[in-house]
């Protein structure tokens, strides 16, 4: 999963955001003393001629202006980026040095790990459907199966299921919610050390040499197809990309859901006056991941921080009287 390429919003302090949170990957691997599996090789852009290199342009002098590291680029420069390219005609393009890509389950693997070292327990299997706050100022979660668990503060951050949980509390978050597939291939030689996002999708390879490739997430977008025919199609389209691709075969299918919030910008921040429970939910929430944890955290600890303000639930409904 991409780490990330930059928020398409006109608004600098957003886009600083971003930049925060991809740099805040960089700081958890020193605090953990330990290398996640993410690779920093950087991220290439490009887009065919025509309308969408004007915009293209535009975008990146926007970026550039805001003091975002990012090079313009020409077809010779994917190239010369990734030799083993073949990127067509290009309109505009550009590179990203300081982003990457993660393997996302490896790295969740390390994290649970060391947080259980930590002494934090993990209680799976429990599907909550519902949120409710006690008389007592006490927070009940609700699971399937009449099962309850009380706790003293709820942090709701489920993806796509945030909205819902939410609701049951009488939070609004409005969130469109846009899948995707993505296609694993079997192992190949390594021959890509950065990701790539074209035309004809993105794609990167992971250090064990499996190539994963799809469209991007966009709003309005419908990928659930997860059909081998599919797969084999998003194959092939990354082949044309990269010819020492060819004669790829598929592993696995993966579909993801990408909850986007009304205005496109994070949610984040306590949904009760007693400051008992949180929420967080956003797009490139893989991006954001290290940043808004430690934020989140430090928030739920009963810090306050201005870096969020603009970012509030209450922003969409008047805060319930909880």
């Amino acid at each position: 999963m991409l780490i990330a390429s930059l928020a398409d919003i006109d608004d600098p302090d957003f886009n600083a955001l971003y930049g925060l949170a991809v740099a805040e990957w960089r700081e958890l691997e020193i605090q953990l003393e330990e290398g996640l599996p993410i690779q920093w090789g950087g991220v290439v852009h490009w887009v065919r001629p025509g309308g969408a290199a004007s915009a293209f342009t535009a975008t990146y002098e926007r970026l550039r202006s805001w003091g975002v590291r990012t090079e313009s680029l020409a077809a010779d420069d994917v190239g010369h980026l990734v030799p083993a390219a073949i990127p067509g005609p290009v309109g505009a393009g550009n590179f990203l040095p300081n982003h990457g890509a993660l393997d996302i389950q490896k790295t969740f693997d390390i994290l649970l790990r060391r947080a259980k070292a930590l002494g934090v327990y993990f209680k799976t299997s429990f599907e909550v459907t519902a949120v409710r706050k006690e008389a007592s100022g006490k927070v009940i979660l609700a699971a399937k199966g009449d099962r309850l668990l009380e706790a003293d503060k709820v942090v709701i951050s489920a993806g796509a299921g945030t909205s819902g949980l939410a609701k049951t509390i009488g939070t609004h978050i409005p969130v469109d919610l846009v899948s995707g597939t993505l296609a694993y291939s079997k192992p190949m030689p390594l021959v890509l050390h950065r990701v790539l996002n074209g035309p004809l999708g993105s794609i990167r390879q992971n250090p064990d040499g499996r190539v994963v490739t799809g469209l991007d997430y966009a709003p309005g977008a419908d990928g659930k197809d997860v059909s081998e025919a599919y797969g084999r199609v998003l194959l092939k389209r990354a082949a044309e990309v990269v010819p020492a691709l060819s004669g790829m075969e598929l592993d696995e299918m993966r579909v993801g859901y990408v909850p986007i919030p009304e205005d496109t910008r994070p949610v984040v921040g306590f949904c009760d006056t007693d400051k008992t429970i949180y929420v967080a939910v956003m797009m490139s929430g893989i991006t954001m991941a290290a940043l808004m944890g430690r934020l989140a955290a430090t928030e739920v600890l009963g810090q306050p921080l201005a870096l969020l303000e603009p970012y509030r639930p209450d922003r969409f409904s008047p805060r319930a009287a909880l």
